[in-house]
C-alpha cells in the first residue's frame, strides 16, 4: 500500500475496533470487508466527487436532477414534450420580429396591438426570478409547439408530470389529457388571443399543429421510469394529491387565462411543498437512524403535517422578526433539510446501501426510516451499519478519522458531515438542486410562499394561493362548507401549511372573509365555515 493507503487502513480498522468488530480494506483500497457477532458485510466505499454525484439522486423520490428556472417553464417544457416535434421548432425572437407584419389587423394600428401583445403574451422574469430573458407564456399548447426559447435547460421537462401520474402500478393519464385538451382547444380566446395566435401560427408555419398527446410523455419518458418505480414511489400519497389537485383546477369554471395562471400556480406550490417534505423526511429519517445506531429507542415517523408555520399576506407594511414562528419554521426547513437537500439524498443512499450490505432488510426504497425500523430489531446490522457509514466518513475526510468518527453510534452523523463538506466546497452545489428550485417557484412574486423582508426570510401566503387553496380542499373533500377551525384548519395541515399563531389563524379568517370564502352563522368562534363562493 502506499502512505495514503496505509493511512486509510489504519482509519478503517480503528473505527471497527471502536465498535469491537474488525475490517480491512480489499487490496482496490476502495473496498471494505467487516465482520461482527459472525456476520460479514462488503460495501463499496465512497471515493470521490463523481461517486457521490452519482448518489446525489433517488429515482423513487423525484423524475430528474432539474435546478431553479421561471416557474412558466416548467408548463412550457411539459407542452413541448407532449406535442413532440422539436425538429421543427423555430426561436421565439422569430416571432417577435415578424409580430407587425404578421397580425391579422389594418396597418395602422398593428403597432398598438404589437405592442400590446408584447406585454400580455411574453413573460419578463426579473434578475431575482430567473433573468432577464422573456419567453412566451404558454397559454396555448401551440407556442410551445411551434417555438423555442433560450437557457431552456434549467427546468423540468414532460418527465416530472409523466411521474406525478404514477398511481403506483401504471400511470395514469387522465390528467396530462385534461391538460392537453384544455391548452389545445381555442375555448375562451378573446378577439386578442385569436390575432395573437394566428400571427405565430403563420411564423412557424402551423398549418395543422400537432395536438399535444400524452402517450409522447411515456414513450419518451416511461420505460426508464417505470423501472425507477419498480418498487415503488417514495411519497405516492404526494403524488396522489398533486395529481387529483391539479386534475381540479383544469376543472374549475374560470376564464381561459385565468385558469391557465392557476394551474402554474397550483403546479409550482404542490411541487415546491413535495421538495420541502422530501428534504424533511430524509433530513429527519436520517436523525432517526443515526439515533437507533446510537442506541436510542426508536422515535415516531417524521411527520410534515403542518410543519410550514406561515402568517397571512397583507397589502400594507407588515413588520416581521427573525423570532417569529413563520420566520424560525422557515430557518428550520429551508435552510436545514431543503438547502441539504442533495447531500441528504446521498446520505440516504449511502446508509441504506451499508444496512443492505449489513445483511439488513431494509427494502428496495433508500427510506431512511424505514432503514431505522429494520436496524432497531438488528443489533448486529446496527453495529455493521455503523462501522460501514464511518469508514466512508473516514475516506471522505481525506483519510483522517476524527475522533467522532470512531466513537460507535457516530457513524451517520459523520458520514452526513463529510458529504455535506464535500457539497459546500463546491460553491452553489447545494442550493441548486434544493432551495434554488423552490424559491423560483413561489417566492417574492404573485402565488407566493416564501418572502423575504430585509434580512428575514419567512413563509408568508398570499391570497391567491388562500383563494387556491380553499378551492382545492372543498373540492377534494366533495363538500360545500367546512368548518373553519375543525375541518378547514386540520386539512391545511395535511398540505403542511398551519398558522403560525392564534392570532394568525383571525388573520386568515380575515383573508377569507375578504375573498367572499368565510360565512359566520354566529358570533360564536366555532360557527364559522370555508364554503365556496356561490
Amino acid at each position: 500500500m502506499t502512505s495514503v493507503d496505509e493511512g486509510l487502513h489504519e482509519a478503517v480498522s480503528a473505527v471497527a475496533a471502536a465498535r469491537g468488530a474488525t475490517a480491512r480494506l480489499l487490496p482496490d483500497g476502495l473496498t471494505v470487508r467487516a465482520s461482527f457477532g459472525g456476520r460479514q458485510a462488503q460495501f463499496a466505499l465512497p471515493v470521490d466527487r463523481a461517486d457521490l454525484d452519482s448518489r446525489a439522486h433517488i429515482p423513487s423520490a423525484l423524475p430528474s436532477r432539474a435546478r431553479g428556472d421561471v416557474r412558466e417553464k416548467a408548463l412550457y417544457n411539459i407542452l413541448q414534450d407532449m406535442v413532440g416535434n422539436p425538429g421543427a421548432r423555430i426561436k421565439d425572437a422569430v416571432l417577435r420580429e415578424e409580430l407587425l407584419t404578421r397580425l391579422p389587423t389594418d396597418p395602422p394600428h398593428r403597432q398598438v396591438l404589437a405592442n400590446v401583445a408584447e406585454k400580455q403574451y411574453w413573460i419578463h422574469p426579473s434578475a431575482a426570478h430567473g433573468g432577464s430573458r422573456a419567453f412566451l407564456a404558454p397559454f396555448h399548447s401551440d407556442l410551445p409547439g411551434g417555438f423555442d426559447y433560450q437557457g431552456r435547460y434549467k427546468s423540468f421537462r414532460g418527465g416530472l408530470l409523466l411521474f406525478l401520474c404514477w398511481d403506483g402500478s401504471d400511470f395514469d393519464l387522465t390528467l396530462p389529457g385534461e391538460i392537453g385538451a384544455f391548452l389545445g382547444s381555442d375555448d375562451g380566446l378573446n378577439p386578442l388571443d385569436q390575432a395573437f395566435l394566428t400571427a405565430a401560427r403563420a411564423a412557424a408555419d402551423l398549418q395543422a399543429p400537432a395536438p399535444a398527446a400524452p402517450g409522447r410523455l411515456v414513450e419518451q419518458f416511461g420505460p426508464s421510469m417505470v423501472k425507477d418505480l419498480a418498487h415503488g414511489a417514495f411519497d405516492q400519497e404526494g403524488l396522489d394529491r398533486i395529481r387529483r389537485d391539479l386534475q381540479t383546477v383544469v376543472r374549475l369554471e374560470l376564464p381561459r387565462h385565468e385558469k391557465a395562471h392557476a394551474l402554474i400556480v397550483v403546479f409550482s406550490l404542490h411541487i415546491a411543498l413535495y421538495y420541502y417534505r422530501l428534504a424533511f423526511r430524509l433530513g429527519e429519517g436520517l436523525g432517526c437512524v443515526a439515533r437507533v445506531l446510537d442506541g436510542q429507542e426508536l422515535s415516531e415517523r417524521p411527520d410534515f403535517d403542518g410543519r410550514i408555520l406561515f402568517r397571512v399576506g397583507s397589502a400594507g407594511d407588515r413588520p416581521v422578526s427573525a423570532s417569529d414562528p413563520c420566520a424560525r419554521s422557515w430557518w428550520s426547513l429551508d435552510e436545514q433539510h431543503l438547502l441539504a437537500l442533495p447531500a441528504s439524498m446521498v446520505s440516504a443512499n449511502l446508509v441504506h446501501q451499508a444496512a443492505q450490505a449489513s445483511g439488513v432488510n431494509c427494502g428496495p426504497v433508500p427510506d431512511p426510516y424505514v432503514c431505522a425500523q429494520a436496524l432497531a430489531d438488528d443489533p448486529i446490522g446496527t453495529t455493521l451499519t455503523d462501522l460501514l457509514c464511518a469508514a466512508s466518513a473516514a475516506v471522505m475526510h481525506d483519510s483522517q478519522a476524527g475522533p467522532a468518527t470512531a466513537e460507535p453510534g457516530t457513524g451517520v452523523y459523520a458520514l452526513r458531515e463529510a458529504v455535506l463538506a464535500s457539497f459546500r466546497s463546491r460553491g452553489s452545489a447545494l442550493k441548486q438542486r434544493g432551495r434554488d428550485i423552490v424559491n423560483t417557484l413561489v417566492g417574492g412574486f404573485g402565488g407566493e410562499l416564501r418572502r423575504n423582508r430585509g434580512r428575514v426570510r419567512f413563509f408568508e401566503l398570499d391570497e391567491q394561493v388562500i383563494f387556491l387553496l380553499v378551492k382545492l380542499i372543498l373540492e377534494g373533500s366533495q363538500r360545500q362548507q367546512l368548518a373553519f377551525r375543525k375541518e378547514f384548519l386540520p386539512a391545511l395541515r395535511r398540505y403542511g401549511l398551519a398558522p403560525q399563531s392564534a392570532a394568525e389563524e383571525e388573520l386568515l379568517s380575515q383573508a377569507l372573509g375578504r375573498l367572499g370564502l368565510l360565512e359566520r352563522y354566529s358570533d360564536a368562534g366555532e360557527a364559522l365555515y370555508v364554503r365556496h363562493i356561490l
